[in-house]
């Protein structure tokens, strides 16, 4: 099975990019010769690359309207949005030439907001796969260019199928009843036979890019409610990097006017993640509308108790949860407020406390989003697409 992969980003450790190897690795296994295309060179692309991939970089961007959040954005706006549909026009056909030679069968986008390989499956004939990771519009503010019905469209056109991360998301979308969509929750790593043992060390974690739709700001709301009580403040790791400059320097002087500089630590990207989760007295996730959200399972396959945004994907998730076990998987919040509390409350609770909360998590994942899992249903879909096209 020869199938061509178009990525929207060239980083290594973006959420979308993990999930991304992990199939791919082990779709790989199942005997599929991948073809990988990205917009730009980096350590994605020098990474598969060692493994003897073959991968093509060329510049394209999201099919979304430039944002307009600042005066200079609105002046550039018809610029760069004309700048966009001729740098994605000549991607295509760049695009369309590499696989023209190729003879792939099937293409797969990785992100519902790159509309580059639609087109040029409908150039070649062939059947396309829209991965939809995000909402778009309620997580990153995104805006579907020239309109969201005509994603809508393109999702509902002839030999155009989806994988939607969660049911949530394929409700947002309209592909709810679509006999062509499948929800696949991503796969986060191999079943294992028991949960990993670490002894918790006195900090909390956040694992995040710092912007806007990850919250950041709702958990340091907390930190400043229980420091202006006098309550005793555990140190804050924040391991991610920056996406949006501006909200940085708002959290940046949000730090300071709270007397929070000391308490917080600010990691940048951290490719010791697992350790980090592994060690924490617990991770937080305050993402406001999060698609699918791989670091809270990635922190309960890690033995780590959850406190947890009670809303969209990361709700999903934690109902999913409840119905296996019967029970919570983790602590929920739903406002700063809310959350200043579970932190007290973990901050002097005992170890043993919470253990049985984060074994029943650890069961949950080692259940629900496992690679085995994932990779089984993605290759099933291959080829009820590829019997179905043939068919016609």
């Amino acid at each position: 099975m020869k199938i061509a992969y178009i990525l929207n980003s060239s980083k290594a450790l973006g959420g979308a990019s993990k999930a991304f190897k992990t199939m791919l690795y082990g779709l790989m296994q199942q005997g599929v010769e991948p073809i990988v295309v990205m917009p730009g060179k980096g350590q994605l692309y020098d990474e598969l690359s060692h493994q003897g991939i073959k991968c093509h970089a060329t510049t394209y961007r999201a099919n979304t309207f430039p944002r307009a959040n600042s005066l200079k954005d609105i002046i550039l706006f018809f610029p760069r949005l004309f700048a966009r549909r001729i740098t994605d026009r000549l991607a295509r056909r760049a695009v369309l030439q590499w696989l023209k030679s190729e003879h792939v069968e099937l293409i797969h986008s990785n992100s519902g907001v790159v509309d580059i390989g639609f087109h040029v499956s409908r150039a070649l004939r062939i059947p396309h796969v829209y991965h939809i990771r995000e909402y778009a519009d309620l997580d990153f503010g995104y805006h579907y260019y020239p309109s969201k019905l005509s994603f809508r469209r393109q999702l509902d056109a002839k030999q155009s199928y989806s994988i939607c991360i969660t049911k949530d998301i394929q409700r947002h979308h309209g592909q709810n009843k679509s006999s062509r969509s499948r929800v696949i929750y991503d796969g986060i790593r191999p079943a294992i036979d028991s949960m990993p043992q670490a002894k918790p060390e006195d900090y909390f974690l956040f694992a995040g890019r710092i912007e806007t739709t990850k919250g950041l700001d709702i958990l340091l709301k907390a930190y400043a409610l229980n420091q202006r009580k006098g309550l005793t403040l555990l140190p804050l790791k924040v391991a991610g990097r920056v996406s949006e400059p501006d909200y940085y320097a708002t959290i940046l002087q949000f730090l300071k006017d709270n007397g929070l500089e000391e308490v917080v630590t600010l990691l940048g990207e951290c490719s010791d993640i697992n350790t980090l989760m592994s060690q924490a007295r617990a991770l937080v996730v305050p993402s406001r509308h999060e698609g699918f959200g791989l670091c809270m399972p990635e922190a309960m396959f890690n033995g780590c108790l959850v406190l947890a945004h009670d809303t969209a994907g990361t709700h999903e998730q934690l109902e999913n949860g409840k119905a296996l076990m019967g029970s919570d998987i983790a602590l929920r919040f739903n406002s700063s407020e809310q959350l200043a509390e579970l932190l007290d409350q973990v901050t002097n609770a005992s170890a043993d406390e919470y253990a049985p909360m984060v074994r029943k998590a650890f069961d949950t994942v080692n259940q629900l989003y496992t690679t085995e899992k994932h990779i089984r249903q993605v290759y099933d879909f291959y080829n009820d697409i590829i019997k179905e096209t043939q068919s016609k």
